[in-house]
C-alpha cells in the first residue's frame, strides 16, 4: 500500500469517528447536543418527504407536495412549543386516517399540555413514531417478498417445514439489510444514500441487525458513515434484548 493511500484511509476513519445507525435509520452517532437548538442539525427533510409520500397515496401529487410544505415550514420555525404546535396542525391536516394516525394523536396530545414534557423529547418521539411506521412497512414488505420466493406459497406460514421457516427468516433479514444499505432512498428515513463519502469512494459497507430491549430492530453499519448530528440519539434504546430461556 502506498503512503498516499494509507493517508487517505486514515483521514476517512478519523472523520468518520464512531457513529451508530439507529433503528433502520442511516442517522449517525455524533456529538450529542443537549439544547433544543440541536434538533435543527438533524437531517429531517428527507424523513418528512418520506412521511408525505407514504401517507398521501401514489396518485395525490399535489396533496403530497402540500403535506411536505406544511411540515417543512413548521420544522424551521423558532424552537419550542410553537414549532410543535404547527407540526401538530400539519399532522391533523394530513395524517388523519393514515398509518401514521397514532403519531398524529401523540403529537396532538403532547402539545395540548405545554410544559409537561421537554419540547425536544416530544419532537424526537414524533420522529421516532414516523420511523417506526416506516420500519413496520419495510418488515411487512420484506416478509411478503421472502415468502413469495418459497415454493408453494399460499399466503399462510402454518404448514411450512423447519427449513422453509428458516429460509423465510434468512431471506426477510437479507431483504431488510439490503434495502437499508443499497436502496437509492432509505425506505425508513427517505434519505438519499448516494451522496455520502462511503458511496462516493465505493467503499464496501456491511450492515448488521441489533435487537434492543424494547424488541425493536436497529441497524449497525460498518464502515460508519459520517453525517448530520442527531440530537435525538440520546433518547434511543441501544441495549441488547434478552430472552426468557437464556441467561448471559
Amino acid at each position: 500500500m502506498t503512503r498516499a493511500a494509507l493517508v487517505v484511509i486514515l483521514i476517512l476513519f478519523s472523520i468518520s469517528s464512531v457513529n451508530f445507525v439507529d433503528s433502520l435509520v442511516q442517522d449517525n452517532w455524533g456529538k450529542i447536543l443537549g439544547t433544543f437548538n440541536a434538533i435543527k442539525q438533524v437531517k429531517i427533510p428527507e424523513l418528512l418527504n418520506q412521511l408525505c409520500n407514504q401517507s398521501q397515496g401514489s396518485n395525490a401529487n399535489l396533496r403530497r407536495d402540500a403535506c411536505y410544505g406544511c411540515f417543512y415550514r413548521a420544522s424551521i420555525l423558532p424552537q419550542g412549543f410553537s414549532m410543535l404546535a404547527a407540526m401538530s396542525t400539519c399532522a391533523d391536516d394530513y395524517l388523519n386516517n393514515t398509518n401514521y394516525g397514532h403519531c398524529q394523536a401523540y403529537l396532538r396530545n403532547a402539545t395540548s399540555m405545554p410544559n409537561t414534557r421537554s419540547p425536544m423529547l416530544i419532537y424526537c418521539s414524533f420522529l421516532e413514531c414516523i420511523r417506526q411506521v416506516n420500519k413496520n412497512s419495510l418488515l411487512r414488505e420484506c416478509v411478503d417478498e421472502a415468502a413469495r420466493m418459497l415454493p408453494g406459497f399460499h399466503g399462510s406460514y402454518a404448514n411450512y417445514t423447519s427449513v422453509q421457516v428458516a429460509q423465510l427468516f434468512v431471506n426477510a433479514t437479507a431483504c431488510v439489510l439490503a434495502k437499508t444499505r443499497c436502496s437509492f432512498t432509505n425506505p425508513v428515513t427517505g434519505e438519499i444514500q448516494d451522496a455520502d463519502i462511503v458511496n462516493r469512494l465505493h467503499l464496501p459497507s456491511l450492515n448488521a441487525i441489533l435487537v434492543n430491549t424494547d424488541y425493536d430492530i436497529n441497524i449497525v453499519q460498518v464502515p460508519f458513515r459520517h453525517g448530520s448530528v442527531d440530537a435525538c440519539t440520546k433518547y434511543r434504546n441501544v441495549h441488547q434484548a434478552i430472552w426468557p430461556s437464556v441467561v448471559c
